[in-house]
């Protein structure tokens, strides 16, 4: 939904005057459309190890965040556990405005969230080991601001659209693994994205106007001032399934699937419009609300991974994946509301929900030292990324690179102590292009796990 950050589409339509100008159908102020985030929902990486690696986990996947990345590594789990991982990210957005007569701020945006939580119970069944687990998984951002200022098309003046969006989407997912051989496992997350606990995404805009407008052999001075609020609630299922074969003592090879699906989505939308004129005429007022069902199409997308272990202390790890955005489309609202006339849109605009962003394929390569000292074990971790999103006609290029480390106790047994501290770094940069803007966008983000075993 980053975007990467999910940005609004920000538009006008004609209203009528007030009855003293209601014969001549003047031109009017102007509010957006019902508002819809105009990119794909921006796809959050689970886990502060996985995360200091790049994400780039498919292959080695062999913490409770397998759920997300793999779910066949969840057999590599042999004890019960508890995790949970905290996020915060930092984003700057700035704005090269490529539109005549519109201005675009710049933004800063942040976040402090809850980014994975899980329980995993291994046991034996039928000689073969099995792992079930219970995640809560944040997979996708949608928070974006936006403040755009620019001309009225058909009459002289301005306007500033100041909007607002938050929210985010997760699933609650159960899964299963089982070591089928020695060296080859399979396993499955059952992702439910239950309307609950604001999974969806909430909009809301304040746009002020003013201008002249002639009417006769007057010029007619009017302000006007306008609120929109949308809430999406969000409702799906579908199935995270992977495989983890361990080909030799260095080499495994991972692969993973999350199969679409078409969600139900409950929108709500609320807005007003009151124009005042300063001719003495009644100010006029404009206002909409309705509830509606919509349906959102998640694409497919799949990946592999492999992994080499050069020793016992050091591993690499290189991913690909891909995701087919060009299935991904929000339906168009069924209300009988009044059409868009022109616009001045921030962010990828109507192409991507519309279907028409390409598929996407990312690359990671992430890398893995531990110092193993006589009590405790320092992990080092390291990665790099491509990561491209769909674009408004083709695709806008994402690169950055991660970086992560921690702490985890050795018992005199030589064995991890029950508790692992571990905490990533992520540092992301690229440009989105639009019809209005070339927004270059750095983001910064924080993930921080406790492990703990029993």
């Amino acid at each position: 939904m980053y975007l990467r950050s999910p940005m609004l589409w920000l538009a006008v339509f004609c209203l009528p005057w007030p009855n003293a100008l209601l014969a001549q159908r003047l031109p009017s102020p102007s509010l957006p459309p019902s508002l819809n985030f105009a990119t794909s929902p921006s796809p959050v990486g689970s886990g502060a190890r996985a995360q200091g690696q790049a994400l780039a986990f498919i292959a080695i996947a062999d913490d409770a965040t397998a759920a997300s990345h793999n779910p066949g590594g969840l057999v590599q789990l042999e004890r019960p556990e508890v995790s949970i991982v905290g996020a915060y990210f930092l984003r700057f957005e700035r704005q090269d405005v490529t539109r005549p007569d519109t201005v675009v701020e710049n933004q800063t945006l942040h976040d402090v969230n809850l980014n994975y939580l899980s329980a995993v119970y291994p046991f034996e069944l039928v000689q073969h080991n099995v792992v079930v687990s219970l995640n809560f998984q944040r997979l996708f951002d949608l928070q974006g601001n936006t403040d755009v200022a620019s001309r009225f098309v058909n009459i002289d003046g301005v306007q500033r659209v100041s909007s607002q969006q938050t929210g985010g989407l997760f699933t609650i997912s159960p899964a299963v693994a089982v070591q089928l051989t020695p060296t080859f496992s399979i396993g499955a997350a059952f992702n439910i994205w239950p309307n609950i606990f604001g999974n969806g995404w909430e909009q809301q805009a304040t746009v002020r106007g003013e201008g002249r407008v002639v009417s006769g052999n007057r010029i007619v001075p009017f302000v006007s001032e306008g609120h929109i609020q949308e809430h999406y609630g969000f409702k799906g299922f579908n199935v995270t399934a992977g495989f983890l074969w361990t080909l030799n003592s260095i080499l495994s090879l991972g692969g993973v699937v999350r199969t679409p699906f078409t969600a139900s989505v409950a929108h709500t939308h609320t807005s007003s419009l009151t124009t005042t004129f300063q001719d003495g005429s009644a100010p006029d007022f404009r206002g909409d609300t309705f509830h509606e069902p919509l349906h959102m199409h998640l694409p497919l997308a799949y990946g592999f991974g492999l992994a080499a272990s050069l020793s016992d202390r050091l591993r690499l790890d290189l991913d690909v994946s891909s995701v087919l955005w060009s299935d991904f489309h929000l339906q168009a609202s069924t209300q009988d509301t009044l059409l868009v006339e022109n616009g001045a849109p921030s962010g990828k605009g109507q192409a991507v929900l519309r279907g028409q962003g390409d598929d996407t394929t990312s690359v990671r390569l992430g890398a893995e030292y531990l110092w193993i000292g006589q009590q405790v074990v320092l992990p080092f971790r390291a990665g790099f990324f491509y990561d491209p999103e769909p674009g408004e006609g083709g695709r806008d290029t994402f690169v950055g690179f991660s970086l992560g480390s921690g702490i985890a106790r050795i018992k005199p047994t030589n064995v991890y102590n029950k508790s692992i501290f571990d905490l990533a770094y992520t540092f992301r940069t690229g440009t989105m292009h639009s019809t209005a803007t070339a927004t270059t966008v750095h983001q910064h983000t924080i993930l921080a796990s406790i492990i703990y075993q029993f």
